[in-house]
């Protein structure tokens, strides 16, 4: 049995790696973008009078984005800025998040940029972080949950729990998301976006044991299983979630294979072999679009790569879904239980 699982495992990642390949990279960020109907931007801000300036107007609109001082993050943010949006950035270093605020300032000349200090992988951190939000605004309009992080080893926060689990799914976006359901729910259009990944591809939501890699599984851990099952599980999130508040949009969004400083520690010299990377700007220009275009042009719990729904699954013959990881409601009310107890809400 174990033999047959390693196989179908190797299957599932050779798809998704020849998947990617054609998808994911630049190349298949250039190729889907000839397709576009509406105006896309070739940066986060370009001036009113640029030509391939898309005219969104978040002028009264609120968003919260974790992991906003670098990389994709920044770029969402940055492109709220511009739209005058107010934005409030959820970052864990104070000097970083205040740099790339006033930068993006000076960019933008919105001066709503607001900071919010914690760690996505606390869950202290995430209880304060939202009432500090709530005590200043009534309402949220746009959640973009993209925090996170891939580590080779398996690292834990305050409380001994696995970071980049915590941090992508069940802090960063599970707990955060709950907290922020009332905010939320006063906006006459929210939009949640959980930054997942083409990661997630690679693996079904396993046991909570194997996900939080607890007990046994300690010494087993592999970090880039770690990411793919706190990937699939925002997937199965935004799906669970749109059943249980319809009233809000929510959404998993696979960004490519982005050139990010979070790629470059995590995969090394291995990164070349998912050239050519997207810019932070090409990874980033769907999701801004799923957090601003009209409500009807979107699919409530889809899982979105360049503005269009992606399968889900590609485990099957020929890039088919199969079976191989897809889960069963029974497994996912397990995973929502778990994630309840975990943090409380």
């Amino acid at each position: 049995m174990r033999m047959i699982g390693l196989l179908k495992q190797g299957i599932v990642s050779t798809q998704f790696f020849l998947y990617g390949k054609k998808h994911f990279t630049q190349t298949g960020y250039l190729t889907h973008v000839q397709k576009y109907t509406d105006p896309v931007q070739t940066a986060a801000f370009v001036t009113p009078d640029d030509p391939k300036n898309d005219h969104v107007d978040l002028t009264g609109k609120t968003y919260l984005i974790t992991g906003a001082n670098q990389g994709i993050g920044k770029e969402i943010a940055t492109y709220a800025a511009g739209k005058k949006a107010t934005v409030y950035m959820l970052c864990r270093n104070k000097e970083r998040a205040e740099l790339a605020a006033k930068e993006i300032m000076e960019i933008t000349k919105n001066v709503n940029i607001r900071i919010l200090l914690g760690d996505v992988s606390e869950p202290s951190h995430i209880q304060r972080v939202v009432s500090e939000f709530q005590a200043k605004e009534g309402k949220l309009d746009c959640l973009v949950c993209n925090a996170g992080a891939l580590f080779n080893d398996r690292r834990v926060n305050s409380e001994g729990q696995e970071v980049t689990l915590m941090s992508h799914l069940i802090c960063g976006s599970y707990q955060l998301t709950k907290l922020l359901l009332p905010s939320l729910t006063r906006s006459d259009d929210a939009r949640v976006v959980y930054v997942s990944s083409g990661g997630q591809y690679n693996t079904k939501w396993p046991d909570w044991e194997v996900a939080a890699s607890t007990g046994a599984q300690e010494t087993k851990y592999d970090g880039n299983l770690a990411y793919s099952y706190a990937k699939r599980g925002q997937i199965l999130l935004a799906e669970r979630l749109t059943k249980q508040c319809p009233e809000v949009t929510f959404l998993s969004s696979h960004p490519g294979w982005v050139r990010t400083v979070g790629v470059d520690d995590a995969f090394g010299s291995s990164a070349k072999y998912l050239e050519p990377l997207r810019t932070g700007w090409e990874g980033a220009e769907g999701i801004c679009w799923l957090t601003t275009t009209s409500k009807k042009n979107l699919e409530s719990g889809a899982f979105y790569l360049d503005r269009l729904p992606q399968v889900k699954h590609i485990a099957g013959p020929f890039f088919s879904e199969g079976s191989y990881t897809k889960n069963t409601d029974v497994e996912v009310d397990e995973m929502m239980k778990k994630l309840e107890e975990t943090v409380g809400v």
